[in-house]
């Protein structure tokens, strides 16, 4: 047993509810630039056929390639485009066409499934964590699992009389998360187990996610490592380490990413000034900030407005 009572082995992703998720397909042909839903969702993108691209943002800036068979879970609250194979990336992203589940449209250049979460908790832990992918090449145990349970998915949506339909697409979508999540917390909890022994998965978990959903209720807050130890019910030093084998970055490196994320976007959709984006984002000058910015984005702020402001007007 933990010293809060929760059995050792417990994790949170075995308890918890995934109610309202909902799956959709959808095809493209051509050239596409697509983005889903922003907010405190979840997802879940499968490739039935074809290639594509994910470019995100946080919590760093990779290029995913996908093809068939291929899954990734990605956060709603980090800046992503899925994009066709030599699309170009300032294009501002359209939305996913939904067709339902039972649909025999004609066959497109890219077929998708995606799942949706809307769950603050799982968007939150996925932010952090960052895009998980599952290859049938590389994980070919779990990439089996996750189509079974597709096949099964398509089974409840193609008859709607089914008693208790809904539960079993929740469930169905819970089994997926837990497979998808394997691939990531399986050495972690082994790290865990090894470091902080003492530490239960389970409740290190939900102190951590309660301390950031604390600072995305207040991002403006001057938050310092004490007081989200405080929010998390931890002393300083175990927040620190188990802030870091849950999310594997310190707490200072992801507030600071977060309040760097927060400012992008704020740059982009009001007309706001580095000074002033620097100060929302707790840096005590301009240049410190556009330094930050730049080692973050890889760009300075006043390039990644530039070229997103350029996307929009092409878009349009």
């Amino acid at each position: 047993m933990a010293a809060d009572g929760t059995p050792p082995t417990e994790h949170v992703r075995h308890d918890v509810r995934m109610d309202g998720v909902f799956f959709f397909r959808t095809r493209m042909d051509g050239a596409f630039v697509k983005a889903l839903e922003a907010g405190n969702f979840s997802y879940c993108v499968m490739v039935r056929s074809g290639e594509l691209r994910l470019e995100t943002d946080f919590p760093s800036a990779p290029m995913i390639e996908l093809g068939a068979g291929d899954a990734v879970a990605v956060s709603g609250l980090a800046p992503h485009a899925f994009t066709s194979i030599g699309a170009r990336p300032a294009e501002a992203p359209g939305r996913f066409e939904r067709l339902a589940m039972t649909g025999r449209e004609a066959a497109g250049d890219v077929e998708l499934i995606v799942g949706v979460a809307p769950n603050e908790q799982l968007a939150l832990g996925s932010v952090l964590i960052g895009p998980i992918v599952v290859r049938p090449a590389e994980h070919p145990d779990l990439a089996r699992r996750l189509w079974r349970a597709v096949e099964m998915l398509e089974d409840e949506y193609a008859d709607d009389s089914w008693i208790d339909r809904n539960l079993v697409i929740r469930r169905m979508a819970e089994t997926m998360l837990i497979n998808m999540s394997r691939r990531v917390f399986a050495d972690r909890d082994d790290v865990r187990r090894r470091q902080v022994p003492d530490a239960g998965p389970a409740s290190a978990n939900r102190q951590i996610m309660a301390a950031i959903n604390a600072f995305f209720a207040a991002p403006d807050r001057g938050w310092t490592l004490e007081d989200l130890a405080r929010t998390a019910g931890m002393s300083r030093t175990r927040f620190a380490e188990a802030f870091k084998l849950v999310t594997g970055q310190t707490p200072g490196r992801i507030i600071a990413r977060l309040r760097l994320t927060a400012a992008a976007r704020r740059l982009t959709g009001a007309a706001l000034g580095v000074e002033a984006a620097a100060l929302e984002a707790g840096y005590g000058s301009a240049a410190a900030f556009v330094r930050a910015f730049q080692r973050e984005f890889g760009e300075t702020p006043a390039r990644w407005r530039r070229r997103r402001l350029d996307g929009e007007s092409n878009q349009r």
